[in-house]
């Protein structure tokens, strides 16, 4: 078969320089538009904020907050996290205050042995079963239950509450039953669908009995959990200094924020409420209810100076103030993060689940407002590349175009081709005899 030649490049359809040209101007106008629209966008979202974080003068040191009281509000002026920053906490949200005070002490625990953990746990309430009185579900109840609003959850696993008045009885079984307790509320005593609510004062223990205490000289809370063992003597981390000795024949009790076991011993961050215990105060087991009691109300302290595990109220900057996620009060994920934020940070105690505990940020000058996220050096990051990303993009696009304009042609084919030095002067020159010539046919006529 014979070959065919190949087709020269000037005779070709479409050349391929038109190709490139054209896809270098649709790439260069689409990166301008997108980054002239993230600019906008990252104005509220990067640069505002982080402008706001520079200047709101929060600490990089962290404190401690505990959190009081989680309040659902239908219209709301402010929130502790909105899934949008875009769009403001509108309608319902969830409002979270805490306690704001300075850190605790560390603590390092040596050579101890015969050591015991134990978790109490309480009522799981994203996962406990939930009879909603609407439904025509509360029609059976029997035992203690904690309602919200005629949705009511079983503790009676969980909880003893001993109570002396209650309310009048309502029944919620029968025709009427679902109306009666449409809006039941509070924590109530049920007998197969007639409830009465449980008036304060109240005492709730929490069922987790048979902690070990037999040879165990000190005891470290951590929320739930209970940290029991023997050990020789306490020391503040980082020092030298003791603060307590098994000589001293009594047993250490401390609240702390973490108990971690290493090679060095216990060490247990965050400590306050440390107190020395007579060993006759306890027996071979004791219950939850009973060491939370201890540990709160036990007035020998461990440092004479209260400067070692100190009281919590010693420490205490902010009765009340309001909890938010960040600066903000928002996050811009669309990750479902603030269902996670309120879940953990909003246990305020009503559920008789320890309270929230966790380090947050403030400013000395508004202790009104702490955040529970606060990074400047990631903050400075952030400005720094959503500011530089899309302004670079931005101005190469446009100078590329720039530069397209000033070297670009349209061929009398209706093709795109890059302009030629010599071909230009050619035809400059071309158009200049010719207007000559013209020039001179007009003076002979």
């Amino acid at each position: 078969m014979p070959k065919h030649k190949p087709t020269p490049v000037e005779d070709l359809v479409i050349p391929p320089q038109d190709t490139k040209i054209c896809g270098t101007i649709c790439m260069c106008q689409m990166t301008a538009v997108l980054s002239s629209v993230a600019l906008v966008y990252l104005t509220v979202a990067i640069y505002m904020p982080s402008l706001r974080a520079f200047k709101s003068g929060i600490t990089e040191t962290p404190v401690m907050c505990t959190t009081t009281r989680a309040v659902n509000k239908d219209n709301c002026d402010w929130g502790s996290c909105g899934e949008w920053c875009l769009s403001k906490t509108s309608g319902a949200c969830i409002q979270i205050y805490v306690n704001l005070r300075n850190n605790g002490s560390s603590v390092l625990l040596a050579n101890c042995t015969n050591s015991a953990n134990k978790t109490c746990y309480g009522i799981d309430q994203e996962n406990a079963k939930k009879s909603r009185c609407i439904a025509d579900e509360c029609r059976n109840l029997t035992g203690t239950f904690n309602c919200t609003q005629g949705m009511c959850i079983n503790i009676t696993d969980a909880f003893e509450c001993v109570f002396k008045d209650t309310d009048p009885p309502l029944k919620c079984s029968g025709r009427r039953g679902k109306i009666n307790c449409i809006d039941i509320d509070g924590l109530q005593n049920c007998n197969r669908g007639t409830c009465e609510k449980i008036r304060t004062p109240y005492n709730c223990d929490r069922r987790c009995v048979d902690i070990p205490t037999r040879n165990k000289n000190t005891i470290l809370l951590s929320g739930d959990r209970v940290y029991l063992s023997q050990c020789q003597r306490a020391m503040v981390m980082g020092t030298e200094q003791e603060v307590w000795n098994e000589s001293d024949d009594n047993i250490l009790m401390a609240s702390c924020y973490t108990i971690e076991n290493t090679s060095l011993g216990v060490q247990a961050t965050d400590c306050i409420n440390g107190t020395l215990l007579d060993k006759s105060v306890l027996s071979d087991l004791t219950n939850f209810t009973y060491l939370s009691y201890l540990s709160v109300t036990n007035t020998r302290m461990l440092d004479e100076k209260r400067k070692v595990a100190p009281p919590e109220m010693d420490l205490l900057i902010s009765n009340e103030s309001r909890l938010l996620i960040n600066l903000e009060g928002c996050v811009n994920t669309l990750r479902d993060e603030c269902k996670e934020f309120l879940r953990e940070y909003g246990k305020d105690g009503t559920d008789h689940n320890a309270r929230a505990r966790f380090p947050c940020f403030f400013a000395v000058d508004n202790t009104d407002v702490v955040v529970a996220r606060f990074n400047l050096d990631a903050t400075y990051r952030e400005f720094i590349v959503a500011s530089l990303v899309p302004s670079i993009l931005f101005i190469v696009s446009c100078l590329t175009l720039i530069l397209c304009q000033k070297t670009v042609e349209v061929g009398d084919d209706a093709k795109m081709r890059f302009k030629k030095k010599g071909a230009r002067k050619a035809s400059e020159k071309d158009n200049g005899l010719g207007d000559a010539g013209g020039g001179d046919s007009a003076m002979a006529l």
